[in-house]
C-alpha cells in the first residue's frame, strides 16, 4: 500500500509538511476551509457551535470525496450581533476579509489547486463573497472558491431537514435552537448542558433579522436563542450533519469539475 494512503488524519494541522507534500504529489490537492465563529449559542450550548459544526461537516464531505484535507478551520468570525453576551469575539470585516485572503495564499503557495470556503457562520457569508472574485482571479494554478449562495444553502438543509423528521422551524430555529443544539449533541455531547436548555424567540429569521443586526441579538432574544434548545436530540443531530456534508460534498465536486473544465 502506497504511504500517502496510510495517513492518520484528514486534517491538515494534524500532519506532517512532508505528509502535505507526498500527499498533494499524490492528487490531493483539494482543501476545505470552514469558516466558524465563537459567539454566544444560549444557555446549553459552548461558544465553538459554528466552528466545530463546520469541521465536523467538512471532515464527512471529505470522506465522501475522496483526495481532500480540512482546515484549519478559522474558529472566529465576524459575529456584532453577538458581542452583547460575554465571550462573544468578533473580527472586523478588513480583518476576517484578510484571514481569507492569507489563507487562500498560503494554500496556493503549498501547491493546492482547490481552496474552498465553507460558510459554518451566516456573519462571514457577505465578507467571503466580497473577496471571493479578487481570489478567484489571483492564482491560474489554484482556484479558490467557497459556498456561493447562502439562502439555497440554508432552505435546502437547515429549513428541510428537521421538516423532514417533523420539527418545525419555529423549533429548530436559526441559532442555537433544535438544529444546533442537536448537533452538538450528536458531536460533543460533554459540551451541552441539556438541564440550563430553554426557548427562546420562534419568529421566522426574515422577520427578526433587520433589527437583530442594527441592535443585537438580544433586542429579539433576551437568552441568545431563536428556537427552542429544548427540543435537542443526538440521532437527529446525526441526520443533520450527514446532510450538510451531502450538500458540502456535491458543491465542491461542481468546483472540481469547473476548474478541471477551465484547465483543459
Amino acid at each position: 500500500m502506497d504511504r500517502t494512503t496510510q495517513h492518520s488524519s484528514l486534517l491538515l494541522d494534524e500532519l506532517s509538511s512532508l505528509q502535505i507534500r507526498e500527499l498533494i504529489a499524490a492528487g490531493w490537492c483539494d482543501v476545505i476551509v470552514p469558516l466558524g465563529a465563537t459567539e454566544q449559542h444560549g444557555p446549553a450550548l459552548p461558544l465553538l457551535v459554528d466552528s466545530e459544526h463546520g469541521l465536523q461537516t467538512a471532515i464527512r464531505a471529505a470522506r465522501i470525496l475522496g483526495k481532500t484535507l480540512v482546515g484549519p478551520v478559522v474558529t472566529m468570525g465576524y459575529s456584532p450581533e453577538h458581542t452583547g453576551f460575554p465571550g462573544t469575539i468578533s473580527l472586523s470585516k478588513s480583518t476576517m476579509a484578510g484571514v481569507i485572503h492569507d489563507i487562500a495564499e498560503s494554500h496556493a503557495r503549498s501547491g493546492f489547486r482547490l481552496v474552498y470556503f465553507w460558510i459554518a457562520h451566516g456573519g462571514n457569508n457577505a465578507i467571503l463573497q466580497d473577496v471571493l472574485p479578487v481570489l478567484e482571479a489571483k492564482w491560474t494554478g489554484c482556484r479558490v472558491t467557497g459556498l456561493k449562495s447562502l439562502p439555497e444553502y440554508v432552505t435546502s438543509t437547515w429549513d428541510r431537514a428537521p421538516l423532514e423528521k417533523g420539527i418545525p422551524l419555529s423549533v429548530s430555529g436559526s441559532h442555537a435552537g433544535e438544529f444546533e443544539t442537536s448537533m452538538m449533541l450528536a458531536m460533543r455531547p460533554e459540551l451541552v448542558r441539556m438541564n440550563a436548555a430553554e426557548a427562546g424567540n420562534p419568529a421566522p429569521f426574515d422577520k427578526i433579522e433587520d433589527k437583530m443586526m442594527s441592535e443585537g441579538i438580544e433586542s429579539v432574544s433576551s437568552n441568545g436563542v431563536l428556537g427552542d434548545q429544548r427540543a435537542g436530540d443526538a440521532e437527529r443531530g446525526r441526520f443533520y450533519l450527514d446532510r450538510l456534508a451531502e450538500y458540502l460534498a456535491a458543491d465542491v465536486r461542481r468546483a472540481r469539475e469547473q476548474h478541471a473544465e477551465r484547465n483543459h
